[in-house]
């Protein structure tokens, strides 16, 4: 086997069976009525089952499986008395329950399974409706309990995490104080605009000392006028770009401390854990519960 390959198996299936109490009833009353059909005391047995298929009755049946059987043999004690009719009812009642039941032929003889099938027949269509509508019902909640889990991971998977600011940080220059307060559109217009004007100043005033570095040299070697106007311009570049830079860094500043934030709250992304190789499994069967493990190998 690879851990590509998902199977899901029970892996060790250990049979703790708890019977219950009520089960246990069921059973004993189960079989007290099923000695009166064997023994042919069919008007018995008729009384007898009825009072155990009574919801209202102390002797009512708790579990799925033993209503099933207790209306099954119903069933038989009615055909067996000449009471088709209300045994049809009870096959009827059995197969909405349960349109999977099939009377077994070596307990019931043909006089019973044969109106069953009868009856079976007649509500085939009702029950293959029925079976759509249990499917459809089953794909919804399925569809949704996959929703709700999914929905759960996302918010598992995120943390919120609470980020204080400094007012430090407000007072620094190039956007710093926006991006603090989560104004990032504002902080990269700061940023890219005193980014250019600290470049043009740099590069204005390493061309005008150049400019005076050449002059200082060889001063009969370049043209006076030429040099003057471009140390003028450098110069005059120089300073105004330094000027917009203060006043724009200034500006900033003050953008960010009139808007300060003290703190905000960011949702990070927080990974989950993996799932553990083997789940415990818990069912329940007609005598008690099933326990066991199912993995992925």
């Amino acid at each position: 086997m690879t851990s590509s390959r998902k199977i899901s198996a029970a892996v060790a299936m250990v049979a703790l069976l708890c019977a219950a109490p009520a089960w246990a009833d069921d059973a004993t009353e189960l079989n007290s009525a099923k000695a009166s059909y064997d023994a042919g005391r069919y008007a018995e047995g008729a009384d007898t089952f009825k009072e155990l298929l009574n919801p209202a009755s102390p002797r009512a049946l708790k579990s799925a499986n033993s209503i099933e059987r207790a209306r099954a043999y119903y069933a038989a004690c009615l055909i067996a008395l000449g009471r088709n009719g209300e045994a049809d009812e009870q096959f009827e009642k059995l197969l909405r329950q349960n349109p999977r039941f099939q009377p077994d032929p070596v307990v019931f003889p043909k006089q019973v399974t044969d109106p069953f099938y009868v009856v079976q027949s007649r509500l085939k269509g009702q029950i293959e409706a029925a079976d759509r509508m249990r499917a459809e019902v089953r794909e919804k909640a399925e569809k949704e309990q996959r929703a709700y889990i999914a929905n759960l991971q996302r918010l598992a998977g995120q943390e919120t995490v609470v980020i204080r600011n400094s007012r430090w940080l407000s007072a620094l220059p190039f956007g710093i104080g926006q991006f603090q307060n989560g104004q990032a559109g504002l902080g990269y217009a700061f940023l890219i605009s005193e980014a250019l004007l600290a470049g043009t100043s740099i590069t204005a005033g390493v061309i005008h000392m150049q400019l005076v570095s050449d002059y200082a040299r060889a001063p009969t070697d370049i043209n006076q006028d030429d040099f003057n106007s471009r140390r003028e311009a450098m110069f005059t570049l120089s300073v105004y770009s330094t000027a917009a830079l203060a006043v724009l860094a200034v500006g900033g500043i003050v953008q960010a401390q009139i808007e300060y934030v003290p703190e905000r709250r960011e949702v990070r992304p927080r990974p989950l854990p993996a799932p553990p190789p083997v789940v415990p499994t818990v069912g329940a069967v007609d005598s008690g519960f099933l326990f066991g493990l199912r993995g992925k190998f």
